[in-house]
């Protein structure tokens, strides 16, 4: 039997609060993905995992009021939140709800498109899950996925703190069973499922010492420190998540180094007439 692997981080306002944070680095990459792949008014979109809702809103954003956006994710209270988060912010084409990206059960088909950001790093399954978003799709329709690369590295020069925080999140990766590079495999994922060759990409970004954003990686590690702590990878007094972030930027303006942003892979493809 399959392992599901464990989200990172725990499912509360919190982390809507970090998942909103992430977004405002990753943000112009899924939106140059999905100004790419074309997507537009009218369309009938289905956001896998959709947490916060920020993919699902810069879907909204494209598909107006005469389309629709479903976010799914299998947190009921997540789904909850984000779509008290919807009316708040006036996203009347958008609506939140409980489900499986893994399943889809009880999700009906006939969707322009299906899109996905950092998702199919937790299904246990991956090839049978995007077997299961193509089967929803209309013919003509758009599977977009985006993933990352974890393990790249994440700084330069990588100093002994920055080597230190990185070793804690792919030790506590390892051990919660997610893939940190699904990114790469999409490629095979979409050819093992049965798809059309995807088109692939990658992106990314760098900030220089000077130029680093109020998000970082710290705040991933910090996210995951609970984890951390019921592995046994580290605990809070050797994290010290309070200053982490500030720790990490110092060594990097020390250095006048820079900080990495992804890389971000990603493969759609359409689904013939």
């Amino acid at each position: 039997m399959t392992t599901t692997p464990k989200y990172l981080f725990e499912r509360d306002e919190a982390e809507d609060e970090r998942l909103r944070a992430q977004s405002g680095l990753l943000n112009a990459m899924t939106t140059e993905l999905l100004d790419h792949i074309g997507l537009g008014p009218g369309w009938r979109v289905l956001d896998l995992g959709s947490g916060a809702g920020d993919v699902a809103y810069l879907a909204a954003d494209r598909v107006g009021p005469t389309g629709s956006v479903s976010g799914i994710d299998r947190d009921p209270a997540t789904a909850e939140r984000a779509q008290a988060d919807a009316r708040r912010r006036g996203y009347a084409n958008v609506e939140f709800r409980t489900g499986d990206a893994q399943t889809l059960e009880g999700i009906d088909g006939d969707f322009d498109a299906v899109v996905g950001r950092l998702i199919y790093m937790y299904v246990a399954d991956p090839v049978e899950a995007l077997r299961q978003a193509y089967a929803r799709v209309r013919p003509g329709g758009l599977v977009c996925l985006q993933e990352a690369d974890l393990t790249n590295t994440w700084a330069h020069p990588m100093t002994p703190l920055w080597q230190q925080a990185y070793d804690w999140l792919q030790e506590t990766m390892r051990l919660a069973g997610v893939n940190p590079r699904m990114g790469y495999d999409l490629f095979a994922t979409f050819r093992a499922a049965g798809l059309p060759d995807p088109e692939i990409g990658i992106s990314w970004r760098l900030r220089g010492a000077s130029e680093l954003p109020e998000y970082t990686w710290a705040d991933i590690v910090c996210g995951t420190l609970p984890l951390m702590e019921k592995f046994g990878v580290a605990t809070r007094e050797e994290v010290q998540p309070e200053t982490l972030g500030e720790r990490l930027k110092a060594d990097l303006r020390e250095h006048d180094g820079i900080m990495t942003i992804g890389p971000f892979p990603h493969a759609w493809t359409r689904k013939p007439f």
